[in-house]
């Protein structure tokens, strides 16, 4: 009977040990890589953010709203407009820029990669809530001290028909779960820009 028991408890554990396996092997593995337009592994080098397949509109670029910093990021309503370069950081890769590869639904940096007349840090940052509906947009120009703030990280996720997504997940405290939210598009003023929410916004990477 004892022989038996140990017998029933020794199969379980095996049995367990087998369906636990591939999870615990799935789980260590890293992310998938971001890919560009080429089929490369994305890098911090500079690329430019495009519309998937040329669907809406051109590149992203800065745009001023007044004449007083945030400025804001805007979409080109040419799609024969590559917009202004950008770099995608991961945040949280400790291996030397030069080797470092993006992945999906990791924390990155955005920042625009030349801009002669700004003082400021160009990385991307969701600003302030305006106006009556409260809209969220993403800006650039706040002061470097806030660059490795919360609020200017952002994930790459796969978009359900094609291309990828931008993504931001605000980090309130470490044992909250992040409310995440899509990056996309409204228009306002006859202009495309970006922010929290609007409309879906599916997105590629160019090589510059």
């Amino acid at each position: 009977m004892l022989a038996s028991t140990a017998m029933q408890l020794n199969l379980q554990c095996f049995l367990l040990t087998i369906f636990l396996f591939p999870l615990h092997s799935k789980a260590g593995r890293p992310a998938e890589p971001v890919y560009d337009t080429e089929g490369h592994e994305l890098n911090p080098g500079e690329y430019y953010i495009i519309p998937f397949n040329c669907s809406r509109g051109g590149g992203l670029f800065l745009s001023q709203r007044n004449t007083s910093l945030p400025i804001f990021v805007r979409q080109d309503i040419s799609q024969l407009s590559n917009g202004n370069s950008v770099t995608v950081i991961p945040v949280t890769n400790n291996l030397p820029a030069a080797e470092q590869s993006v992945r999906l639904s990791s924390n990155v940096r955005i920042q625009f990669v030349s801009c002669a007349t700004c003082l400021e840090s160009m990385a991307w940052t969701i600003g302030d809530p305006e106006g009556t509906d409260s809209r969220r947009h993403v800006v650039a120009g706040y002061s470097k001290r806030g660059y490795g703030q919360s609020n200017s990280q952002f994930r790459i996720e796969k978009n359900g028909h094609g291309g990828y997504r931008l993504v931001f997940c605000p980090k309130v405290c470490k044992l909250c779960r992040s409310a995440c939210e899509n990056v996309g598009v409204f228009i306002e003023g006859g202009k495309i820009w970006l922010g929290l929410g609007g409309l879906p916004l599916a997105i590629e990477f160019k090589k510059k």
